[in-house]
């Protein structure tokens, strides 16, 4: 985790791995993903999993900036609390995943033209103690980041559009 906090985010770009992640490196990872949706204002859709909404409450305030800024935000997780308490976030379609494998992950999705960026992990047991940690892999590479966004859109039809493709983003800029 020392890479983390000693690399510029702008490096990202050229690694890739999998790895076993303290909530501390998902958060950072996680802000990083955020940040990029922020400085370009209506190009990315974002979609992240909470895995239980409750946990969105800590960064309300940030997700209601993010919310104002992204083309749309989904948030995925189990609905642990009051739908109203996520009614002031624009532009947001919220995923029940009760009772499904998704629960278990930890994802934060950043896609658009030229932004591809990717977190996925899934919990698994502590190592030690009642810690939680994840494992799993981040990537900006903007078709890995399609794919996994063509399986939600697999899994939701409803809910999570058909991601466009690269060709589909150069077309609409032509």
């Amino acid at each position: 985790e020392k890479f983390l906090n000693t690399t510029d985010p702008a490096a990202f770009n050229r690694v890739s791995f999998r790895y076993t992640f303290s909530v501390e490196a998902m958060t950072k990872i996680s802000h990083i993903i955020e940040d990029a949706t922020l400085a370009n204002p209506r190009v990315t859709d974002l979609h992240v999993s909470f895995q239980y909404l409750s946990r969105l409450m800590p960064q309300k305030a940030r997700y209601k900036k993010i919310s104002e800024s992204v083309k749309g935000l989904w948030l995925s997780g189990v609905p642990d609390v009051a739908s109203t308490q996520l009614a002031d976030l624009a532009r947001t379609t919220v995923i029940e995943t009760t009772d499904t494998m998704l629960t278990n992950y930890w994802f934060v999705v950043a896609y658009g033209p030229g932004i591809g960026m990717l977190l996925l992990a899934e919990e698994i047991s502590a190592l030690e103690g009642n810690d939680r940690y994840y494992e799993g892999f981040y990537t900006f590479e903007l078709d890995i980041a399609f794919q996994l966004l063509s399986i939600l859109h697999q899994i939701y039809p409803d809910r999570v559009p058909r991601p466009q493709t690269v060709e589909e983003f150069f077309e609409a800029r032509t």
